[in-house]
């Protein structure tokens, strides 16, 4: 049965960086930070214990303290960002179930103060830019 065992009761925005680029003037438009969607996601949400978080790091060179379960969409990228509880998670690992058709497990970690995305590079959803 598809979607039993994590029950999406929380909700989280999910961010992708968008580079700069030049248009046909010449003139240098500055990337940003757009939402996936244009309201949050339902999620399933929680913290590594720490014994997953230190396994994280030795298998996968990345800090993993908190892990999301999406339902399946194609635009959860690596280093990417998630904003969830007034707190942004930078996206170390993204895995899918059944190729995919189902779930999508994000693992995420604390963003450094220096990585948060300023206000002015947040932009408003955008679907041209996914």
């Amino acid at each position: 049965m598809k979607n039993q065992y994590f029950k999406k009761d929380k909700k989280a925005q999910v961010y992708i960086k968008a580079a700069g680029y030049n248009d046909e003037y010449g003139v240098y438009h500055k990337g940003g930070v757009y939402p996936i969607s244009s309201s949050s996601l339902w999620c399933y949400a929680r913290q590594n214990s720490q014994s997953l978080s230190f396994g994280s790091g030795v298998a996968y060179v990345n800090e993993e303290s908190r892990f999301f379960v999406f339902n399946n969409n194609a635009h959860i990228k690596q280093g990417g960002f998630i904003y969830y509880k007034n707190t942004w998670f930078t996206i170390q690992r993204v895995d899918t179930t059944d190729d995919y058709n189902g779930d999508m497990f994000v693992y995420a970690d604390d963003t450094p103060t220096g990585d948060i995305p300023k206000a002015s590079d947040v932009k408003p959803y955008d679907p041209t830019k996914l």
